[in-house]
């Protein structure tokens, strides 16, 4: 494997995850490509949903990038998402270069970085994600695999005793996903909705696959659920799994990004083979 990273801005790299070149007669093979856009709520990069599933999508034969955006208050909506166009562009521009199939580029995100992932799905069209960067074929994603996506930014109302880690909760205290990508503290109900990324689906989106779990406290099942109706009305290729139980956050789901503890009870892994299954028979098509 080869690993280097990418300068996208002066905020943002892409880390590069090649696999070793393919020995005689297929020197020459190109691999589909994942870029993953690990969660956070836009306040930080999360560490279990970047590296280790660049390895898991290398096992699989993909050339893998984690992006490292931008995140804070200081870098509103559209800074991440422009980072993740140039990313994009980036692979494609250098397909040859890094042996890659140039309409073969999945973008892959979780909790926050689904959000970002599924913009890049909404706003492939729209020049809040072009100008200056490249066309709608350069930039769009060929597939979308979403980890318990934001997609309304609707608050949850949680019921009884709150179960997610409470030092996680403390990299939550600073503004809220809603108030860092409008740049602001002081927003009004007008502004928030406008982040609905439910009212801006289209029918020219990538195909998507999304899963999540009934017993997430930070996103509603109905963002899921929303979410997949939507792109049927509309006609878009969508696959949905909604697992029992597992919550938020699971990254991967194995003893490589959770503990035991974490995983007993629940068969959320099973994600992540459903999802190259699926890529694998969009392939064929």
């Amino acid at each position: 494997m080869k690993f280097f990273t990418v300068k996208i801005d002066d905020n943002a790299q892409l880390d590069a995850y090649i696999p070793d070149d393919a020995e005689y007669p297929r020197e020459d093979l190109k691999r589909p490509a994942a870029v993953i856009c690990p969660g956070g709520g836009y306040a930080f990069v999360s560490k279990d949903e970047g590296e280790p599933v660049a390895f898991a999508f290398l096992k699989e034969g993909y050339a893998a990038f984690v992006l490292r955006y931008s995140t804070g208050i200081e870098n509103p909506f559209p800074t991440a998402l422009r980072q993740l166009a140039k990313s994009i562009k980036y692979v494609r521009d250098n397909a040859d270069a890094l042996k890659v199939i140039k309409d073969d580029v999945t973008v892959a995100g979780f909790s926050a970085g689904g959000n970002l992932a599924l913009s890049s799905a909404v706003y492939c069209e729209d020049k809040v994600m072009l100008d200056g960067i490249g066309s709608t074929e350069e930039v769009r994603p060929d597939a979308i695999v979403l980890g318990y996506p934001a997609v309304t930014l609707i608050p949850v109302k949680r019921k009884g005793e709150c179960k997610i880690d409470p030092e996680l909760m403390k990299r939550f205290a600073g503004p809220t996903i809603r108030q860092i990508l409008l740049g602001k503290t002081d927003c009004s109900e007008e502004e928030y909705a406008s982040l609905n990324l439910l009212n801006k689906l289209h029918k020219n989106m990538p195909p998507v696959f999304v899963w999540g779990t009934y017993d997430d406290q930070i996103i509603p099942v109905e963002d899921l659920t929303g979410l997949a109706s939507g792109l049927k009305k509309l006609g878009v290729s969508c696959e949905l799994h909604m697992f029992e139980k597992g919550g938020h956050g699971m990254s991967l789901g194995t003893g490589v990004v959770k503990s035991e503890e974490e995983i007993k009870g629940n068969h959320v892994a099973k994600w992540f083979r459903l999802a190259i299954l699926w890529l694998e028979e969009r392939r064929r098509k």
